[in-house]
């Protein structure tokens, strides 16, 4: 029997999806040794041990992780624009693999999990749509901009080293030429994108999308969009299904020439 499909037996193990991301972070053992297989052979005599202990505070953090060494993600030492942070599973992420510093933006309130809430490496904004996020380009061109129409506008001083995105209800294409006009020449996104969002009002998908053919078509439109304006260096399909069962999907951005 396959290892995924053996896992799927243990009460813990919700679906072969879940089984595949905890192999690929590491977190089973046959007989003793790390499985880094799904399609490894076990029988009835195999001792299999999991350890499903949460690593980040939410799953948003194990999703990212099931891609990030496929992707060629390198966090260390680099600052995080986290769009759309919410628990603080992509920022969480980010920390622990060497993030000197996390901006984490999201327009709801009281969101970020009491135990990244002190940690002096992020700064938090709330209340805040990433479409009022500017970079600071002078000071004088940014006093001009100080206006009571403009009160609510958060200014970067640099550009980040990557932007990490996980947002609900609106399409990344609402968002996306905004975080360009952040971005320098070596800027990385890493966007997730969630089907149902992109999908349109016209499609009566109810929050999931579960028509395969729909789910590629999504897909290619978004791709061709893309093209206009990123250049799309990598993506993935995410291990960790979303909690409705959508099927996410990450891309590995860079800003046109």
């Amino acid at each position: 029997m396959r290892l995924d499909i053996a896992l799927t037996k243990l009460p813990e193990i919700n679906s072969r999806s879940q089984a595949n991301s905890l192999i690929r972070m590491g977190k089973v053992t046959v007989d003793g040794r790390t499985a880094t297989k799904p399609g490894q052979t076990v029988d009835e005599t195999s001792n299999i041990d999991v350890d499903i202990k949460e690593k980040y505070v939410s799953r948003a953090g194990n999703k990212l992780a099931s891609v990030a060494t496929i992707l060629k993600l390198d966090f260390n030492d680099k600052t995080v624009l986290d769009v759309g942070s919410s628990t603080g599973g992509f920022t969480d992420f980010a920390l622990q693999h060497g993030a000197k510093k996390v901006i984490a933006i999201d327009v709801g309130t009281e969101q970020l999990h009491p135990s990244l809430r002190a940690d002096q490496r992020i700064e938090l904004h709330e209340k805040t749509d990433i479409r009022n996020v500017f970079l600071r380009k002078t000071v004088s061109e940014n006093r001009k901009q100080k206006t009571e129409d403009n009160k609510n506008r958060i200014y970067l001083k640099k550009s980040p080293d990557i932007v990490v995105i996980d947002v609900s209800f609106i399409s990344l294409r609402e968002i996306l030429p905004s975080i360009a006009n952040l971005l320098s020449a070596k800027s990385q996104i890493v966007a997730m994108l969630k089907p149902q969002f992109e999908a349109g009002d016209n499609k009566k998908h109810k929050g999931v999308i579960k028509n395969s053919a729909m789910r590629r078509a999504i897909l290619k439109d978004f791709e061709q969009w893309a093209k206009q304006r990123f250049v799309i260096q990598a993506k993935q399909d995410s291990d960790v299904l979303g909690r409705k069962g959508n099927q996410e999907r990450f891309y590995l951005l860079k800003a046109a020439k």
